[in-house]
């Protein structure tokens, strides 16, 4: 299980309602690689219904789970994951979609503009870049196991305790990585965004910068790792020590 801290999306006034060891429960066991249900039906406020499939676009996309009415975390947490996103030199559309879903369907459109005016970031085109979703609650309940999300619902207040997370999945739909969305930086998102690309997007020294970091299910982030730096620097001294050994042999061919 990714140690991704839990978002409790509600007033303070209402975690009374919710016990101790009910909190324990909302938690996030990223089921990586697995496929989201392509074929639910999604509703975007801007008067969009579609297939989960048709909200990916054919590119990398960044997903959070929220709350729309939340007062608490949820907000900040979109707020830090757009922000990262506009700073990781990615261009929103081309190579990647931020998609953000409503956990409660009684969510009303209103309340899911009013959280993406407040908190998105409106650098680097994200506005036309980033859809809020809503679905039903059997449709919401598909996507939140193939997270592997488990959010806790207080029904006298009407709020969910639930992991603080941004899951990056691929183009075809699958789920790459799960990422701390109160702590990503633009670097982790970076190169999440590139590893899920499966390399249609970013440059080459992203390639080698994803051979020298090393992704850190502890943290939910990307850290330098030692021994895949050395192996990043032994794979570039033996390509230019093969180059040098074709540049003597092509000059002694020319010699002769």
């Amino acid at each position: 299980m990714f140690a991704i801290a839990v978002l409790v999306a509600m007033p303070c006034a209402a975690q009374a309602a919710i016990a101790g060891k009910q909190l324990e429960e909302a938690t996030l066991t990223p089921h990586l690689n697995a496929q989201l249900p392509l074929q639910i039906r999604m509703d975007e406020l801007r008067g969009g219904t579609a297939p989960l499939q048709s909200w990916l676009g054919g590119v990398p996309t960044v997903w959070i789970l929220a709350d729309y009415t939340c007062e608490t975390l949820c907000g900040p947490a979109i707020s830090i994951v757009s922000s990262a996103l506009a700073d990781t030199g990615l261009r929103a559309g081309p190579d990647f979609r931020l998609i953000v879903v409503g956990f409660d369907p009684k969510d009303s459109v209103a309340q899911a503009l009013a959280m993406k005016t407040a908190q998105l970031s409106t650098r680097a085109g994200l506005p036309e870049q980033s859809f809020f979703l809503q679905a039903t609650a059997a449709n919401i309940g598909f996507l939140t196991e193939a997270f592997g999300v488990r959010a806790i619902y207080d029904r006298e207040h009407d709020q969910f305790a639930h992991p603080a997370a941004a899951f990056v999945v691929t183009p075809d739909g699958r789920i790459s990585r799960a990422l701390s969305a109160l702590a990503v930086d633009a670097t982790s998102l970076r190169l999440a965004l590139v590893e899920a690309g499966q390399g249609r997007i970013g440059r080459w020294t992203d390639q080698v910068h994803l051979l020298c970091y090393g992704f850190d299910p502890a943290s939910g982030t990307y850290t330098l790792a030692a021994r895949r730096l050395l192996l990043a620097a032994a794979s570039i001294s033996v390509m230019i020590l093969g180059l040098l050994i074709g540049l003597l042999v092509r000059r002694e061919f020319a010699a002769r």
